[in-house]
């Protein structure tokens, strides 16, 4: 006699048990599955798809950032010093950290995300290139943009890499400053700069 091939996750349900047994038996799988898939979702959302999947995002490094900034900013004191009309840039480097954190500094050439979003329409074409702490939020942020159709590349350890690399900071105002909004004291961050965690 041939016995059926049972599957390793099969749930035994006897032969006489009532229909009713049957019923429960499934409510639980089917409730089960949906507590799964909800918690994945809820997982993904909170840490902006750094498990994968989703839309792929190139990343960008300090040292390309920087050369971008600083190419930008001489051609700018440039136009400036010869009374040249300033060239539009090709790209925006945009700050997606929290008001309280971009109170404190953001690098300099960078827009806030309520800046970016409130005129889009003026960086429709361009590069955008947005960063945070670490870039995780940011990271986030370009999936966003990029499910929209917009061209951009996240800057992969953000905020934290810049200084790491002894980098200029400014205010909103763009005022020189050594402080820097890290969220939380377990950062380490060169001592020329001042640590705020709130």
């Amino acid at each position: 006699m041939m016995v059926p091939h049972r599957h390793a996750n099969m749930v035994d349900v006897p032969r006489n048990a009532s229909p009713n047994a049957n019923m429960k038996t499934n409510r639980f799988l089917v409730a089960s599955l949906l507590l799964v898939c909800s918690a994945s979702t809820n997982a993904f959302s909170q840490f902006g798809g750094l498990f994968g999947g989703g839309v792929k995002v190139e990343t960008l490094e300090t040292s390309t950032l920087h050369k971008m900034l600083s190419e930008r900013q001489r051609l700018v004191d440039e136009a400036n010093q010869s009374g040249k009309k300033i060239l539009d840039s090709n790209f925006v480097v945009v700050d997606v950290r929290s008001e309280a954190e971009v109170n404190v500094s953001i690098i300099p050439g960078a827009i806030t995300k309520a800046q970016y979003e409130k005129d889009i329409a003026n960086y429709r074409g361009k590069l955008v290139i947005p960063y945070c702490t670490v870039g995780g939020r940011s990271g986030a942020y370009a999936k966003k943009l990029a499910s929209e159709g917009v061209k951009v590349k996240n800057y992969r350890g953000s905020i934290l890499k810049w200084v790491d690399a002894g980098l200029p900071l400014v205010t909103l105002d763009g005022k020189p400053t050594n402080r820097v909004h890290t969220s939380s004291d377990k950062y380490r961050i060169p001592e020329k700069y001042e640590q705020v965690t709130r």
